[in-house]
């Protein structure tokens, strides 16, 4: 309700004085005049003012015929607002509108305005269009004022303007604008408050950027302004009450600041105008008392809590106090960064590596619990409550985000030294590779891949897709038999070589234990080799493209040879993921091209050989020379635990190469049962069928084989449905990843640090940037550049034999590309969460394990 006869009947009103707007009055006031009307009415500092409403704007298009001209230039081709803005520059002010303009500036007692557009259109939640209208600052006499209004009013036509209007698909006819007069305030320093974090979305922080003078010089980027940033703190001991208390409860402390350039101070000049300081000068003013900042910080949240939504806020100080100048909206504000305890960073960065696509609602009821049985009973051994599917979020069997669910410790955890104990004592794991577990898993993926499944019905392609799953479980088995005593013995080892004063020796000596992963890396060398040492073959590598090199060399005999080494490889390794979050992803079997162009590489550029003794054992010599283990017996016991614990990760990379065996014939299977659905007209194409969840597919009932599947059609309509709305909900999260980045551990590396993350490999390398985002990239990286990955698994690992050093967007030190790295002796820097953004292809950098970090070098 408004407060005053001055203002009644708004929508007839030239002039009216800001108290009488509220938010709701945009039509009237447009976006800046109501947020200004409303922070008046919350009884904010606003300098006094009135608002020339759009009913104004209308009667000047009007009186002027303006309404042809602005019909006319919006139909050219070029699109020009040039034209219109003539027009209205050079157009009279009603006599009406110049007189309640008048009676205004009068209450104002005539003294020195500032004078601002708003557009009806403008300061919204969704579109701030700031800067796209203009403003003029100390106007002094009714006839500079007059002009300025009409400056305004012509401002709304543009070019950048329309051009702004017509990327949101705004109706120009429909923009009207209001203009904004007040007293013009002396500021001695001004500046924007953003009341959250506008970069990192942080709604615990207030982002001040502050500069001598006018504000005009930070708006419109003349200077660099003094930065802060102030984070809240509750005071007093009752939190609940203290949070229920409001900003005014709240405290600020000043976590950063940062020195502008003040390259430049905008004044108003006495006549009017302004003038502009620049030079040495500008240097000697002081900066904003942190009294000051925190008052602006209180005041900031409290015009937050008005409008119930953050603001962008423009202040002015002057004798020693705030004056609000505009607050509006602040537009495209990212999400508030997630709070995450150290466990919590540590798993998010780990699980990104794990999962860097989202996984399908296939993968959700199949592949991803098959992984659980391999990950799962570790945390079963310690009496934890933990499912591997908890570590995301899902709606309709689509996996949306990181949970960052910790495991919940059971009444079981009280049994846990006993399991341990006993399997301490039972299961050695320098014997871990003879245990028939392994001989199962490998001869069950056989059998598995050896079915013909075209002939297989529906119900057995199914069964088929059971059997896969269980593989895992059987790598998870043989982790809680012997890592129990590999993780003692390791305990051990640190210890003895703690009380031997050779702690720094620690990493070394578990360097170098042979795992499939170097043993297959080993083996791309040595096809790499046999091809550079036959010319034919040398020739057909040298002159096809990967895509195209299986059927060229089954034209060669040497070539058909290659490949039957080829095969022999394929058939032992070729089960490796590309990705292993999913199972659509093919795996090297399903196109060996991929491992076609990593041998054109490596035989294209030949690897530097191997050091002549390896670290761990160099490390072992020196120790045993120590005078402690002269003594027969203690030497004994050391080399034993010694071999125990070096066998640790070798069990936890090998069994992750026994628990995707089966990726492959999941993949087929789950394919040809899409194709059988593209017959049926529940699927358009195959890889549709990852929409689905196993137990749609099982409600299918036994069908025959082949593709006679002939489901009932209200099964078709409501299989349909869902494959279309979760294609439809996948898509949409499309450029959301499943890990927020910005949970991500970072090293806390002091300096001009590019990139931060966390130490995967020590050491220090310099290098190129070369930036492979898939697994079809893999041929670019040529020996001595730094990879830059989005993630990694052991099928990208035969890259870092020619990589410098290797950063990666996800991951930890515990990650498969974080433990090869240090087999092969490079640095690695883990959880940059932005490096394949950051940084360009050739790029020089220096690349530092140790701290976790990358710095640009100068080309």
């Amino acid at each position: 309700m408004k407060e005053s006869s001055e203002c009644a009947h708004m929508e007839s009103l030239l002039v009216a004085p800001l108290h009488c707007f509220t938010g709701g009055d945009l039509v009237w006031a447009g976006g800046k005049g109501a947020n200004l009307g409303e922070l008046v009415r919350g009884g904010f500092p606003v300098p006094s003012g009135f608002i020339v409403t759009t009913t104004a704007y209308d009667q000047f298009v009007a009186y002027n015929g303006l309404r042809e001209v602005i019909g006319a230039a919006l139909h050219q081709a070029s699109g020009s607002g040039a034209p219109i803005r003539d027009a209205f520059e050079t157009a009279t002010v009603p006599p009406e509108v110049e007189r309640d303009v008048m009676v205004g500036y009068r209450q104002l007692e005539e003294g020195p305005v500032a004078v601002r557009s708003s557009a009806t259109a403008e300061d919204l939640p969704e579109a701030a269009f700031a800067g796209q209208q203009d403003t003029y600052l100390n106007i002094v006499g009714a006839e500079a004022l007059l002009d300025a209004v009409r400056r305004c009013w012509a401002s709304l036509w543009t070019d950048r303007a329309i051009a702004y209007r017509q990327r949101l698909g705004l109706d120009h006819q429909a923009v009207k604008i209001a203009v904004v007069v007040q007293r013009m305030v002396a500021a001695e320093t001004a500046g924007v408050l953003f009341t959250a974090n506008p970069v990192t979305g942080a709604r615990e922080e207030v982002v001040v950027d502050a500069s001598p003078g006018l504000g005009e010089a930070i708006v419109s980027g003349l200077v660099t302004p003094d930065h802060f940033i102030l984070r809240k703190r509750r005071t007093g001991r009752m939190g609940k009450w203290m949070a229920d208390a409001g900003p005014l409860a709240w405290q600020w402390r000043i976590a950063e600041r940062r020195s502008g350039q003040r390259e430049v101070i905008i004044r108003a000049r006495p006549g009017g105008g302004l003038e502009h300081i620049a030079g040495p000068a500008t240097k000697q003013v002081p900066a904003l008392p942190d009294s000051a900042l925190r008052q602006l910080a209180r005041l900031g949240a409290v015009i937050q809590r008005h409008f119930g939504a953050p603001q962008d806020v423009e202040w002015a100080w002057a004798n020693g106090r705030p004056f609000i100048l505009q607050a509006r909206p602040i537009t495209a504000l990212p999400d508030p960064p997630p709070h995450a305890n150290r466990l919590q960073r540590q798993l998010a960065s780990n699980f990104a590596e794990m999962l860097p696509i989202r996984p399908y609602p296939l993968d959700v009821t199949t592949w991803i619990p098959a992984l659980g049985g391999a990950v799962e009973p570790i945390f079963g051994l310690l009496g934890f409550d933990w499912h591997f599917s908890r570590m995301f979020e899902g709606e309709d069997a689509i996996a949306v985000r990181f949970s960052g669910k910790l495991p919940r410790p059971t009444w079981r955890t009280l049994l846990t030294p006993l399991k341990l104990a006993w399997r301490i004592w039972r299961y050695d794991p320098i014997n871990w590779q003879s245990d028939p577990l392994l001989a199962r898993a490998q001869a069950r993926a056989r059998e598995l891949e050896s079915r013909d499944l075209r002939a297989l019905s529906w119900e057995e392609l199914l069964a088929t897709v059971h059997a896969a799953k269980e593989i895992p479980s059987f790598a998870g088995e043989v982790r809680i038999r012997y890592l129990p005593r590999a993780a003692f013995a390791m305990a051990r080892l640190r210890l003895f070589i703690g009380l031997l004063r050779r702690a720094r020796q620690w990493g070394a000596l578990l360097s170098g234990a042979e795992n499939r992963t170097m043993e297959a890396n080993r083996t791309l060398e040595e096809l790499a080799h046999y091809v550079r040492s036959d010319p034919e073959l040398a020739h057909a590598f040298s002159t096809h493209e990967p895509q195209q090199l299986w059927s060229a060399l089954q034209q060669l005999p040497a070539g058909r040879a290659f490949l039957a080494e080829m095969s022999a490889f394929l058939d032992r390794y070729g089960h490796r993921e590309t990705v292993i979050s999913t199972a659509l992803q093919p795996t090297w079997k399903d196109v060996p091209e991929v491992v076609l162009g990593i041998v054109k590489s490596f035989a294209t550029h030949q690897s530097p050989p191997p050091t002549a003794r390896p670290a761990w054992q160099a490390a072992r010599d020196d120790l045993v020379q120590h005078p402690l283990l002269r003594f027969a017996p203690v030497r004994s016991a050391f080399l034993t635990i010694l071999a125990q614990a070096r066998v640790l990760l070798q069990i936890r990379e090998d069994t992750h190469f026994y628990a995707t065996l089966p990726l492959p014939v999941l993949r087929r299977t789950a394919l040809e049962a899409g194709r059988r659905l593209v017959n049926a007209s529940i699927l358009d194409m195959p890889e549709d069928i990852f929409h689905l969840k196993l137990d749609e597919l099982e409600r299918l009932g036994n069908q025959l084989p082949g593709d006679q599947l002939s489901p009932p059609p209200g099964l078709v309509t409501e299989l349909r449905a869902a494959m279309l709305r979760r294609k439809e909900k996948r898509a949409g999260l499309e450029d959301t990843p499943l890990v927020d980045p910005r949970l991500f551990p970072q090293s806390s590396v002091a300096g001009d640090a590019l990139l931060r993350g966390t130490s995967g490999s020590p050491g220090v390398a310099e290098g190129s940037v070369c930036i492979v985002r898939d697994v079809s990239q893999f041929g670019k990286l040529r020996p001595g550049e730094v990879l830059v990955a989005p993630h990694t698994n052991p099928a990208w690992t035969p890259l870092f034999q020619r990589a410098a050093a290797v950063v990666v967007d996800s991951g930890s030190p515990a990650s498969h590309a974080a433990i090869v790295a240090r087999e092969y002796g490079i640095p690695a820097v883990m959880a940059t969460g932005t490096g394949t953004g950051t940084l360009r292809d050739g790029e020089r950098v220096r690349v530092d394990g140790n701290q976790g970090a990358v710095f640009r070098l100068a080309p």
